[in-house]
């Protein structure tokens, strides 16, 4: 099943969707400020309906979301967030453990927020920083809508590869990033972009702000996830879990594999549902946003045993 070509087509995926940014237009108005400035909230539809927070990925802006929300803004008390040093969101010092600091504020903007019952939609980081805040916040956190994201990255193209050794190389790839000119760090990303989106529309989405997201901000997130394992914090997840892999035709292992690997990674989940999106790349909601809104539509209903 890991073929050559799988691990390669896959570290490719990896390297230029860690350098993706989507377009921010955020509403005049409507922006809600950042907890300790590391993220910002867009806040829209009811405050009396069910809290659903979307966390998009590294570089990403909360408008990634948009057609997702506009489909349930007349019932849901909908929170999307765009993370500091993205898309235009001013960085915040200390870079350093970007992933841990982000998921701390998060967790905090759900206490402050008194949010219960609430539904998170994460993407790609975005996934992974959704599940850290079901094992903290099991009270508070209901169900978990994964995007096209791995807990143990490092795993999809060395199977083989030890928490040590991938640790080490997430190192060494931020402080690469991080170090490459601007111009080469954005040409990188546009070399690499029809890997983000099978369609004219998502590959302008994401290339649209290119220069507008802090490449040290950008550089340490990659080296915080490209480097971890997060599949010990599985355990500590009580929510039932959607999990939704992207896969096209041209891709180097049919869709029955794309599954049985992401139901490996998730495997330590006791309450999991892994679903392939056909014709899709890396964004999901761009390519596919009426099967990515049938999907959610059966998450904010509990209908998820609905399809096949």
């Amino acid at each position: 099943m890991y073929c050559k070509s799988f691990k390669l087509h896959k570290l490719s995926f990896w390297l230029t969707i860690a350098v993706a940014i989507v377009t921010a237009n955020l509403p005049a108005g409507e922006a809600e400020g950042a907890t300790e400035s590391r993220f910002l909230v867009e806040h829209r539809g009811v405050s009396d309906g069910r809290p659903v927070v979307f966390i998009p990925g590294v570089a990403s802006a909360g408008a990634v979301w948009d057609s997702a929300a506009a489909g349930i803004v007349g019932e849901h008390d909908v929170h999307i967030v765009t993370l500091a040093g993205f898309a235009g969101v001013p960085s915040v010092e200390p870079i350093r453990s970007y992933f841990r600091r982000a998921v701390g504020a998060l967790e905090a903007y759900l206490d402050e927020e008194g949010l219960q019952d609430v539904v998170l939609v994460g993407h790609s980081m975005g996934a992974q920083i959704s599940l850290q805040l079901a094992a903290a916040r099991p009270d508070a956190v209901a169900q978990v809508l994964v995007v096209d994201s791995a807990p143990f990255f490092a795993a999809l193209f060395n199977p083989v590869v030890t928490p040590e050794a991938a640790a080490q190389y997430g190192t060494e790839l931020g402080l690469r990033l991080a170090a490459t000119s601007r111009e080469q760090f954005l040409a990188f990303a546009r070399q690499g972009i029809a890997v983000q989106s099978n369609t004219e529309f998502g590959q302008e989405q994401v290339i649209a702000y290119m220069g507008a997201s802090d490449q040290a901000a950008v550089a340490q997130a990659i080296g915080d996830v490209a480097g971890a394992d997060f599949r010990p914090v599985l355990t500590k997840v009580s929510a039932p879990v959607t999990v939704l892999a992207a896969w096209s035709e041209d891709a180097p292992y049919s869709s029955d594999q794309l599954r049985e690997i992401y139901e490996g990674q998730y495997a330590e989940l006791d309450d999991v549902d892994v679903r392939v999106i056909a014709n899709s790349r890396h964004f999901i909601m761009l390519d596919q946003p009426d099967a990515f809104a049938e999907e959610l539509d059966e998450v904010l209903t509990g209908d998820r045993g609905g399809r096949d």
